[in-house]
């Protein structure tokens, strides 16, 4: 119920993420229903002398949640406060999905302009962690976000917007909620549209030889490269389901391209390997969580070698490693920490199963990714250290500059957090 904050904060209790690689139990948990209730959750955790730590759905790989003092919980914060039919503007709280958002924009005759292959992500956790879908003029999810509302350390209301706030905003944009807790966010959606998708399997060398050709000439074009004849099963490929241009079973690559429709154009006739539908039914598919991950965005023109890298890593090193690595090229923004900032990139995500073993591999696909700026995907594991933050991100500097002026005590930092940010 709303109250001042004492009454809003509950008996820590056990949380852990989708992956279930991290958990905690905080002092204190909180779930907030309106600004108000935010606002004293804030005001609270400053007269008690402790930080604060948000969580949405849980899908962010890193310890960004766990924190030893108040764990907000939005996920009774998620409603749509409105939709702006003239500007094609929605204003939705933090804790709604980006699936129940992309839904609620069908209703109304939107879509977001883009999105990744999982929508179970909270809106506000996908944003601030530079979460994104492929193509090449198509930037991060960040990029949609034109305003938005935040409590500050103070327990003060900050109106944040692209147009008025210039550098503040960039740098709030990817900002893993260390600016405030955002209690909404205006997102610039389209016009509705439907997307054709077609998928197909063919050896590596035809998809390097034609990657241009196919990120010029579609909406979006992403693969994975399947290094074992298992490995599709692991992410539920239709391995079985799409035609197949593949003269062997493994080291092919699993290819997919997307284009859009305007609603009101007849469906086509779709076949094997293709689906046709509104754009929130189309992007989505269905993970189950049984694999520990990175990913890096490396500069575009520096893909194909990086590549080359990492599937002779698997080759020689890693012969048995069964896990696709899936590839998504994605235009620049101007965030301050997004993997894309002010350069286009090429992700490239590598996984292992939930075992020590992991990290092994994971900490060599780390060095292949450091030779090549690769940048990382904050919702993802990463290896990151202050030095090497300095080299890969030109404004870093300026965002703990500002991270410091809009909290200067660190109310909304972790350990996690600290080591980088401060």
């Amino acid at each position: 119920m709303t109250g001042n904050g004492e009454t809003l904060l509950q008996p820590g209790r056990l949380w852990w993420n989708w992956f279930g690689e991290q958990y905690f139990v905080p002092q204190y948990v909180a779930k907030p229903r309106t600004e108000e209730d935010v606002r004293q959750i804030v005001l609270a955790a400053r007269r008690l002398g402790i930080s604060i730590r948000a969580s949405g759905a849980g899908h962010s790989n890193p310890a960004i949640v766990p924190t030893p003092g108040i764990h907000v919980d939005f996920d009774e914060f998620r409603d749509i406060v409105s939709f702006d039919h003239d500007t094609l503007r929605v204003v939705v709280r933090p804790g709604i999905r980006v699936g129940d958002l992309s839904r609620a924009l069908k209703e109304q005759g939107m879509s977001l302009n883009n999105q990744g292959d999982i929508d179970t992500q909270s809106i506000a956790g996908a944003i601030v962690t530079a979460t994104h879908g492929a193509g090449i003029t198509l930037p991060c999810l960040s990029a949609q976000m034109i305003a938005a509302r935040i409590v500050t350390a103070d327990g003060n209301i900050l109106e944040l917007s692209a147009e008025k706030d210039g550098e503040l905003f960039k740098a709030f944009r990817t900002s893993l909620g260390m600016f405030g807790l955002i209690v909404s966010i205006t997102i610039q959606a389209v016009l509705s549209y439907n997307i054709h998708k077609r998928s197909w399997n063919t050896d590596t060398e035809d998809c390097l030889e034609s990657l241009h050709e196919l990120l010029r000439d579609n909406r979006t074009f992403w693969f994975f490269w399947l290094p074992l004849k298992e490995s599709a099963d692991l992410y539920e490929l239709p391995s079985g389901a799409v035609s197949s241009k593949a003269t062997r079973e493994n080291d092919i690559c699993h290819m997919r391209v997307y284009n859009a429709a305007p609603v009101a154009d007849p469906p086509p006739t779709v076949g094997p390997g293709e689906q046709f539908g509104h754009s929130s039914a189309i992007y989505p598919n269905v993970y189950l969580p049984n694999f520990r991950e990175v990913e890096y965005a490396v500069p575009f023109a520096s893909f194909e070698q990086t590549f080359d890298e990492l599937r002779a890593l698997f080759k020689t090193k890693y012969p048995e490693a069964l896990y696709p690595i899936e590839c998504r090229a994605v235009k620049a923004d101007d965030s301050y920490l997004s993997a894309y900032s002010e350069r286009d990139g090429y992700a490239l995500s590598v996984s292992g199963p939930m075992e020590e073993s992991s990290w092994g591999l994971l900490r060599d696909v780390d060095a292949v990714f450091e030779r090549h700026d690769g940048r990382p995907h904050w919702g993802k594991h990463h290896f990151m250290s202050p030095s090497r933050m300095e080299k890969l991100f030109p404004r870093y500097d300026d965002f703990k500059r500002l991270r410091r002026e809009i909290d200067p005590d660190g109310v909304f930092l972790n350990d996690h957090l600290r080591a980088l940010f401060t």
